[in-house]
């Protein structure tokens, strides 16, 4: 008797799979997306500094072991180089573009005769002035291959020379 309560149990089973039906909730999902977590990188005088002041050296090594050609070393330092012009022209834009929504803003609260807001635009104008004439006075260093350039060269070949001549010891010390 327990073998056909069994089988009786089977087909009431699939009676019960075959009484669901699908519904569009079990496969559309009608949540809103969420925003992902992307920071908005604002290209300034900072990002600049943090950029340059990275471990090239330790790039360099690591590079160096990974391919000890010198032309590889050439073009890594030349993508650096280039990265940072980017990173120098961004924030040449970025300070353009402030100095113009603060020169609005100037005007049109002068007009409004709110003398402390156009204060504080004031002197947030001359922060960005001196802030954007720096970043004018990297792009000269850069375009002479002076400054934060010059820094990051020096850093990346200094690695890259370290990390063949990690190679030519361990070779030694191998023999």
């Amino acid at each position: 008797m327990g073998l056909f309560e069994f089988f009786n149990k089977k087909n009431k089973s699939e009676n019960l799979i075959e009484n669901i039906e699908p519904s569009e909730a079990q496969f559309v999902d009608d949540t809103e997306p969420q925003p992902e977590n992307e920071s908005i990188i604002i290209y300034n005088l900072d990002e600049i500094y943090d950029y340059a002041s990275v471990d090239f050296e330790q790039r360099g090594y690591q590079d160096a072991l990974t391919n000890p050609d010198t032309s590889y070393k050439e073009e890594n330092i030349d993508l650096l180089l280039m990265d940072l012009g980017i990173k120098i022209e961004r924030a040449i834009f970025h300070y353009s573009n402030l100095l113009q929504d603060l020169e609005f803003h100037i005007k049109s609260r002068k007009d409004a005769g709110l003398i402390d807001t156009v204060n504080q635009l004031e002197s947030q104008k001359e922060k960005t002035l001196k802030s954007s004439s720096q970043v004018k006075m990297i792009k000269d260093d850069f375009e002479n291959n002076e400054g934060l350039s010059k820094r990051i060269r020096f850093s990346y070949k200094r690695g890259f020379n370290r990390g063949l001549a990690s190679m030519s010891t361990n070779l030694l010390n191998s023999i």
